[in-house]
């Protein structure tokens, strides 16, 4: 019996309650209204007016309250009307400038693209004579170096003959030497040479029929002779200076100016017995000392030998 009435307790506060909540949706929770929110406005009736004081008004009793709460009246609407007639009337005035600004702006448009295209041709012009000054320059520079190439290759033959012809002349020289020695007579056709008195050639068997010393053992004091073809020797042939004890024949090829003077002296197997390097230093410092006769005839430069013969102390 006591759980029947706990129970319809229960189903009858639930079905309050519901009642209760239904009551506060519909009745009870309303939104409340807000009020608009804006910039106090001067009061008045009119659109137009004038004068910084609110007239009084008989219609209407203002609230002590609300002067306080007003904001300083704004600027009167009247004044942006002569402003926009200002505005427009300005517009009218400036019309005339635009149209001028326009005209100008299109004169100096043509100006300058008629001064680009000027610019254009004279840069065309520019580059097209700098381009013939260049083929100009190129042209003149190849005959110069065809020019240049052939003077060479003139000295270049030039230079060949000569030592074509010394060579030659060089040869014949040996042989003459040669075909001299062997039958004890120089290349002349005299039968007798020398300063001592009597007949046959003085010297020794192993000398130079060119040397014009006659003492000593062989090819001078310390053996010496030369061979250079129409020339002579200035003064003596110089001796070489050495301080060892060997023996051998030393030939050095000189090579001589036209005037006199020994301009090159280098070691000629040919014709040498001996390679010792003290004896051939010795002799090819001796021969840069030689002197020949001066020759305007002469080449430039003539080669020839000086044979120096070193013997033991």
């Amino acid at each position: 019996m006591e759980k029947k009435y706990n129970k319809q307790g229960i189903i009858g506060s639930v079905i309050f309650h519901v009642l209760v909540l239904l009551l506060l949706i519909f009745f009870g929770l309303k939104v409340l209204p807000q009020e608009e929110e804006g910039i106090l406005v001067n009061l008045g009736n009119v659109q137009t007016g004038l004068g910084p004081v609110e007239p009084p008004k008989a219609s209407q009793k203002p609230t002590p309250v609300e002067p306080k709460k007003t904001t300083p009246p704004p600027a009167p609407k009247e004044k942006a009307t002569p402003k926009t007639e200002e505005s427009v009337k300005t517009q009218d005035f400036d019309e005339a400038p635009e149209v001028k600004s326009a005209e100008q702006k299109k004169k100096e448009e043509e100006d300058r693209i008629k001064k680009q295209l000027e610019a254009e041709a004279r840069k065309k012009q520019l580059e097209e004579e700098r381009k013939i000054q260049e083929e100009a320059d190129r042209k003149a520079k190849a005959e110069a170096e065809a020019k240049r190439q052939a003077e060479l290759e003139k000295q270049r033959q030039l230079e060949e003959e000569r030592k074509k012809r010394e060579e030659e002349q060089r040869i014949k020289d040996e042989a003459r030497n040669k075909v001299g020695s062997a039958f004890g007579k120089s290349n002349s056709d005299s039968s007798s040479e020398g300063d001592a008195g009597g007949s046959g050639n003085q010297g020794y068997v192993t000398g130079d029929p060119n040397s014009k010393n006659r003492s000593g053992s062989g090819l001078g004091d310390s053996g010496n002779g030369f061979s250079l073809d129409g020339r002579s020797l200035v003064g003596t042939l110089p001796q070489p200076n050495y301080g060892i004890q060997e023996q051998g024949i030393i030939v050095v090829q000189v090579t001589v100016s036209k005037y006199g003077q020994v301009v090159s002296a280098e070691y000629q197997l040919k014709g040498s017995t001996s390679q010792n390097s003290t004896l051939i230093k010795a002799a090819i410092d001796a021969a840069k000392k030689a002197k020949f006769n001066s020759d305007a005839n002469a080449s430039a430069f003539q080669k020839g030998t000086i044979t120096y013969t070193f013997e033991l102390n």
